[in-house]
């Protein structure tokens, strides 16, 4: 486990490094990312059945991490939810949507340390 949570740390601080020097620069794979999270969205999702209990929910997380901070750094804040998301379950916040509760999770809440 120990050995794991090294290999962890380890990419995300090449990643952070990588993110940061490469802020500006877009790859061209956002195009097939974007539809990999439409398929989820529109296909996968609904033949799941089940439902996210953040808001918004991840794959609408997925798509504005992408779209603001680009493939790379996207991925990562797209990862570092779906890890942390468990642990905030048990705590909050909550948001009542459409009369249900869901944790608020914005991408803010996330990207603190991306501020531009």
């Amino acid at each position: 486990m120990v050995g794991l949570i090294r290999w962890y740390l380890l990419l995300a601080s090449l990643s952070l490094l990588l993110s940061a020097g490469l802020r500006e620069f877009s790859l061209p794979a956002m195009e097939p990312a974007r539809v990999m999270i439409g398929l989820y969205q529109y296909v996968l999702g609904p033949l799941d059945g089940r439902s996210c209990p953040a808001y918004p929910v991840c794959s609408a997380y997925a798509a504005e991490s992408l779209h603001r901070y680009g493939l790379l750094t996207g991925s990562w804040l797209m990862l570092d939810r779906l890890i942390h998301e468990g642990d905030d379950l048990k705590h909050g916040p909550w948001v009542m949507v459409d009369g249900e509760r869901r944790l608020f999770d914005p991408l803010e809440r996330n990207a603190f340390w991306l501020a531009r």
